[in-house]
């Protein structure tokens, strides 16, 4: 199985929605992130980190495979399991707590998804109710209900359109707007990112 959920150290609402997903889905943590497999009662196949942000009490109460990496280090807990993940194979990855707490590891998990489909990697991020989808040029089909409220920020800069929203957009060149906030789905949705890159986002 090639599809992989990551635990990270962000918020994340462990529902049962959720959990029920991870079953289609290899699970791995980064450090504190293993306390979001206690919530969701999930037990990871590799928990990784330097466990500086694992206290005893958490590491006694998950019984999972560790693998230790030293604390003066060059990238985060979160970005060598990502590295992990790749090496053994992933085709898509849940980056689950990836939204929300600290802004810079929010900037830098963009910036990390946004480097996985570069690759051909699947990428999504949530903190368990909102969803982001990195987008790179190209045509993105997303089957949403109708009502579903979505944004579509460029990331920094794009030229994109959307169809079948309440106010779609015929392909246009953005930077630093807040035009393409807050849209709504009338059913399926098709984004058209002709230029550069953006970031899909349902709340």
């Amino acid at each position: 199985m090639r599809r992989f959920a990551l635990l990270l150290g962000g918020p994340l609402l462990a529902t049962e929605a959720l959990k029920e997903r991870l079953k289609g889905y290899r699970l791995l943590a980064a450090d504190s992130g293993g306390r979001h497999a206690l919530a969701l009662g999930l037990t990871p196949e590799l928990w990784l980190g330097d466990f500086d942000s694992s206290p005893p009490w958490l590491q006694e109460a998950l019984p999972a495979p560790k693998e230790v990496l030293p604390r003066e280090k060059d990238l985060t807990d979160g970005e060598a399991l990502l590295r992990k993940a790749l090496e053994m194979g992933a085709e898509e990855v849940l980056l689950l707590g990836a939204l929300g707490g600290r802004l810079d590891h929010t900037l830098v998990h963009l910036e990390l998804a946004f480097l996985l489909v570069a690759k051909g990697v699947r990428a999504e991020l949530t903190d368990g109710l909102a969803r982001a989808f990195p987008l790179l040029p190209g045509l993105h089909a997303f089957p949403l209900k109708p009502g579903t409220p979505f944004s579509l920020l460029p990331f920094p800069e794009a030229t994109l359109g959307v169809e079948g929203a309440r106010w779609d957009l015929p392909p246009t060149a953005l930077k630093a707007t807040s035009r393409t906030l807050e849209n709504e789905a009338l059913g399926p949705i098709q984004v058209r990112i002709e230029a550069g890159r953006a970031l899909f986002y349902l709340f």
